[in-house]
């Protein structure tokens, strides 16, 4: 039987695996689920510790169902990976009250093993594999630990052992990973609920939205070109178009919007060809080099009207797309009357000093051509400052207050000011979000771009050429286009990454590590059906299908399993007898005829003697035998003649049974 202290260690062992393996939900769980686990983790450990008791049975049970009830009250289900994985930490917690027995925690471990897997669903980083793995490793140790009758094992021992497991395992999970059929999507990410507030762009824009982003460093996606990249004014990376305005916040209109508005598009120039891994956002929408030619037809992509490339599932998963795209392009689109009021809509009573301005230059007039020139010269000669701290706006009249009074704003300040200013001189006007920009990474040889490249432009409808980009940033910050936002900022600003710059070493170590992400990201996460075809199909198995890949599967892992089995056999074989253990086996084996056997933990002499014991006319031989054996085997050994002399007297003994 275990001692006490014994009894606490395998505790203690229990208890370190349930806090690990939980670990990692606890930013996704609500507070309490936590906070009951470690209670009662502490709890436990006090009474084998402290000496304190165990709750009664019957307030166990309550306590049970409370945490039950709790867990359905909070998440309105048990399905799902948030409330399931509270479940199973519920359940962890009050099967630690109860453990009573090495078999209750055998249960514990292997309870723990499920919320480790879960933990996979929550979060897919190398970080949280690292660690994850490590967990494993962990808990593999304690089942070994706990698995065991007697005293535990020296710690060493079984993370030796445990790491042989978990090494052995490898081969046959590298199989199964490349060979078992993949469904669409990554191996073990569900979809989740994403929103703008963490993901980046949204559907709307308000003063500020942007320039929340602009403090982030967040990826937002990354890009390889085929050939040589575009000029960094060319770097327009077209989302969400906003074309409604309530007098503070741009949207886009309800519904699905029309489709089908690639006749009206001509290109010129060179195509730049290129894969987008986008992040996921949450929403339905693609991003996309402006203006996009060509596109994955597999993935259910359209075109909008408004030129914004949309799936008609929202990407909830990191998606892989190769493009193209025509940095040179005419959106030369026929408007009737209608769309053309509706993209000179302004709301009524909203920034009269706005509108004022826009009056004087049509009264002056000036043709579209010189009203745009105009504002954009406003800009320039008036005191305006691209700033990522930006007053808060404090009336309805946000144009009027950035135009004339402030003058302080981030792109998409100035995106919806002249896009207001255009509107009221009868120019149809819309406001484009995206990203403009991206940082190169030469050790992936790949664009980064980061939440903090978020941009907003505004398009304008010139008849007969169509929609044309106009940058009024650009006006302002020209650096902004050519350098990025670290460029354009005074050394004031709170620019992300700025520190990066300063230590050289430092941003190596950034982009070192994000292109390992950006590995990891392709080749695991991203490693999906079409991948794996292009991967087998690259291996010389023409057009894999699901039987040949099940096959194919099988036979790999049956393959390792038996060179696996066969290397245990090799490495754990009986060790060779020496002669006179091979002579004393084969006198001991002729006993089975007189129903004596000799026992695994029985010696040679007490089994001598309980065989003259049983069989007195067998004493004098085998007591010759076990003499000779034992000399030979345990006091020096014997030379030739004593072990001739054994063999003779083996093979002359022949017990016959009565």
């Amino acid at each position: 039987m275990p001692t006490i202290d014994d009894q606490a260690a395998r505790l203690w062992w229990t208890s370190a695996v349930a806090l690990l393996a939980s670990l990692l939900h606890w930013t996704h769980l609500t507070p309490w689920v936590p906070l009951l686990l470690c209670l009662c983790l502490a709890w436990r450990l006090a009474v084998v510790s402290l000496g304190w008791r165990l709750p009664r049975p019957m307030l166990r049970r309550l306590l049970a169902l409370a945490a039950f009830l709790g867990v359905l009250f909070q998440y309105r289900t048990f399905n799902g990976v948030q409330a399931g994985s509270a479940l199973l930490t519920v359940m962890i917690a009050m099967k630690v009250m109860e453990t009573n027995s090495r078999r209750d925690q055998l249960v514990l471990m292997i309870t723990a093993y499920f919320l480790l897997f879960a933990g996979f669903l929550i979060s897919q980083s190398i970080v949280s594999m690292i660690y994850l793995v490590a967990v494993v490793w962990v808990t593999t140790i304690g089942l070994l630990q706990l698995s065991r009758r007697g005293n535990l094992l020296p710690v060493r021992d079984t993370v030796r052992i445990s790491g042989q497991l978990l090494a052995q395992a490898v081969p046959i999970m590298l199989v199964l990973f490349v060979l078992f059929p993949r469904l669409p999507g990554p191996l073990w990410a569900l979809p989740s609920q994403s929103n703008s507030a963490t993901t980046g762009l949204s559907n709307s824009m308000s003063p500020g939205d942007i320039t929340d982003l602009g403090l982030s460093d967040a990826v937002a996606f990354r890009v390889n070109f085929a050939g040589r990249p575009p000029r960094p004014d060319e770097l327009y990376w077209r989302g969400p178009v906003l074309t409604h305005f309530n007098g503070r916040t741009w949207s886009q209109p309800r519904g699905r919007g029309r489709f089908g508005r690639r006749s009206t598009l001509s290109y010129s120039g060179e195509p730049v060809h290129y894969r987008i891994r986008l992040e996921p956002h949450g929403q339905n929408w693609l991003l996309a080099l402006d203006m996009p030619s060509e596109w994955p037809e597999r993935e259910g992509i359209v075109l909008d009207s408004h030129y914004q490339l949309k799936r008609f599932q929202p990407i909830r998963n990191r998606v892989d797309l190769a493009m193209t795209s025509y940095p040179q392009f005419t959106a030369a689109e026929e408007l009737s009357s209608a769309q053309i009021e509706l993209y000179t809509r302004l709301p009524p009573a909203r920034n009269p000093r706005t509108r004022a301005l826009a009056r004087r230059w049509l009264a002056d007039g000036a043709s579209t051509t010189e009203i745009i020139a105009r504002a954009l010269n406003y800009f320039r000669a008036n005191p305006f400052y691209y700033t990522l701290t930006p007053p808060p706006a404090n009336t309805s009249h946000t144009a009027d207050e950035f135009l004339f009074d402030d003058r302080e704003g981030f792109c998409e300040h100035y995106a919806s000011a002249f896009s207001i200013l255009m509107r009221s001189a009868g120019i149809p006007a819309r406001v484009v979000t995206g990203y403009q920009g991206g940082e190169l990474n030469p050790l992936g040889e790949y664009y980064i771009i980061r939440q903090s490249d978020a941009h907003a432009w505004v398009e304008l409808w010139l008849g007969d050429d169509g929609w044309v980009r106009v940058d009024p940033t650009a006006a302002v910050a020209p650096l902004r286009i050519q350098l990025g936002l670290d460029g354009s900022m005074g050394s004031g600003e709170p620019v992300p990454g700025r520190m990066l710059q300063r230590f050289p070493l430092l941003g190596k170590v950034v982009l070192a590590w994000d292109a390992l992400n950006a590995y990891w990201s392709e080749w695991v996460l991203g490693y999906d059906m079409y991948l794996q075809k292009d991967l087998m199909e690259w291996l010389g198995f023409d057009n894999p299908r699901w039987g040949k890949l099940l096959l194919m599967a099988a036979l790999g892992t049956g393959m390792l399993l038996l060179l696996l089995t066969i290397y245990l056999a090799w490495r754990f074989k009986p060790k060779s007898l020496d002669p006179a253990s091979r002579w004393y086996a084969r006198g001991c084996g002729k006993l089975k005829r007189v129903a004596l056997l000799k026992s695994p933990n029985e010696g040679p002499t007490d089994f001598a003697k309980r065989v003259a014991a049983a069989h007195p006319e067998l004493a004098a031989s085998i007591n010759e035998i076990t003499r000779l054996y034992v000399k030979a085997h345990y006091e020096g050994g014997i030379g030739l003649q004593e072990l001739e002399r054994l063999r003779q007297s083996v093979l002359a003994f022949k017990p016959a049974p009565a």
